[in-house]
């Protein structure tokens, strides 16, 4: 898999740098940037995740049997991410630095194990597939996103 052909994987780094951003204007004690780091960095994850969850996964799901058991357990760690993020709303508005620091270690974690394990299953099930029908996927984003009340569940702080 070329990564740097690769939208997902893009994004997978995306967030990475996004979460930084957040940690350190907590860490500086500048909670209104930080909240509105979170807010973005949430918000666009999820997007990422919806993406995932209604439109790549069922292609792979389609294209192999082999592919469900796979795309089964990645949905469960999106599921784990969700919690982890909603938790972390709560958090965060606290302002308190040590417990925000502290609750970023198992979001790191989830999301770095959740990120190889995708890469790997998306090298092993075939990603050329799914890098010449990004036109394709992208327009059917386009749709899930035009859908009536797409913005109502947003884990704004």
């Amino acid at each position: 898999m070329n990564t740097t052909n690769n939208w997902l994987i893009h994004d997978h780094h995306k967030y990475d740098e996004m979460l930084t951003e957040c940690e350190m204007a907590a860490e500086m004690a500048d909670w209104k940037d930080a909240v509105r780091l979170f807010n973005e960095f949430t918000n666009d994850l999820k997007l990422h995740m919806q993406l995932e969850d209604e439109i790549i996964y069922p292609l792979f799901e389609k294209k192999s049997a082999d592919a469900i058991d796979a795309m089964t357990e990645l949905h469960e760690q999106h599921e784990d991410l969700v919690r982890l993020l909603t938790d972390l709303v709560s958090v965060i508005k606290n302002k308190n630095i040590d417990h925000f620091m502290e609750s970023l270690v198992p979001l790191h974690k989830i999301m770095n194990e959740h990120n190889q394990f995708e890469e790997e299953v998306f090298r092993r099930l075939g990603n050329d597939d799914l890098l010449m029908r990004r036109d394709e996927v992208m327009q059917q984003l386009s749709a899930l996103q035009a859908k009536d009340g797409y913005h109502a569940k947003k884990w704004t702080c």
